[in-house]
């Protein structure tokens, strides 16, 4: 891990109002860097959380990233499940290295491996239910997709190109079905979970939230649920979340959003985070595996798409 530079830990210190006694970087960040901070306020000690946003790409596509989670984190203090509270920021890095945010430092952890795998699922969509129910009108920033349908895709590692370029196909010509906009995560999944005694303690990362349909939420999860483990996995994750809203169906087109959003035409690789949180028995080959199987169930079950 980089240190943090001086800079930054004056601009830490003097919002503060303490010293930095220590710092250790946080694992799961794959797009900035997060540090635990050790901080003496007086006679008192606490633990803040500093995410330095240094993806230099990110940064260019998205300049106000860190006032984005500033005011994501501000909207998400509605829901009834525990938050980061955002204490400062310095979004153009006026003050400091990088575009930065100091944060409320929560307990619990990530768990991958749970006792209870079922409880775990319907605890996962609890909580994004109750982020569904956020009102936030003051949230400007709407979803996009991360892909371009109109480009040719090749998924030569595949044991199904065809279907990849149907899928983007469906994308291209279908009309995204209607939705209610709310107040979407945008990366809910396990590693942005925590846990404490088999509950959902906290929901971090907060950086990509923004207004758009929660259908894109549930298939995100549903993307990893499948990679970390099985498509069985992510339809009992799917019927959690129903069972939460009898209102509401879910329509199979916005899996292939999701994958849509992750696709690339280089193989795909084993997220690092999973590693990082002790999920280290997943290979290449079981990712790409479990891609196709994804994209078979959701052609199969997507039925309003446009025939051949």
């Amino acid at each position: 891990m980089q240190h943090i530079s001086d800079q930054t830990q004056k601009w830490v210190e003097d919002q503060l109002e303490g010293k930095i006694l220590s710092w250790a970087p946080m694992p799961g960040g794959m797009s900035s860097q997060i540090s635990l901070l050790k901080i003496k306020k007086k006679n008192s000690m606490k633990e803040i959380v500093l995410r330095e946003y240094t993806d230099t790409q990110w940064l260019k596509t998205a300049p106000s990233i860190a006032f984005q989670e500033a005011e994501n984190l501000k909207q998400a203090e509605q829901v009834s499940l525990t938050t980061p509270i955002c204490l400062a920021v310095d979004g153009h890095a006026t003050q400091t290295t990088w575009p930065s945010l100091l944060m409320s430092h929560l307990k619990g952890s990530v768990e991958l491996r749970p006792e209870d795998f079922n409880h775990w699922l319907d605890q996962l969509a609890k909580a994004l239910s109750m982020i569904h129910q956020i009102n936030a009108p003051s949230i400007k920033h709407q979803y996009f997709p991360y892909f371009d349908s109109s480009q040719p895709v090749k998924a030569d590692w595949s044991s199904v190109p065809e279907k990849w370029e149907k899928a983007f196909k469906i994308l291209k010509q279908q009309k995204r079905p209607d939705f209610l906009p709310t107040f979407i995560h945008r990366d809910f999944h396990p590693t942005n979970v925590l846990f404490g005694k088999g509950e959902v303690s906290a929901v971090v990362d907060w950086p990509n939230a923004c207004i758009g349909p929660r259908e894109i939420d549930i298939a995100h999860c549903r993307w990893n649920l499948a990679m970390l483990y099985s498509q069985k996995a992510a339809n009992d994750f799917l019927k959690a979340y129903l069972a939460m809203d009898k209102h509401f169906t879910y329509d199979y087109y916005w899996d292939l959003e999701a994958l849509g959003n992750v696709f690339s035409e280089e193989r795909p690789e084993v997220y690092g985070g999973w590693q990082v949180f002790g999920n280290t028995n997943i290979t290449q080959a079981d990712i790409i595996e479990r891609m196709d199987v994804f994209l078979m169930n959701a052609l199969e079950k997507q039925l309003k798409f446009q025939p051949e």
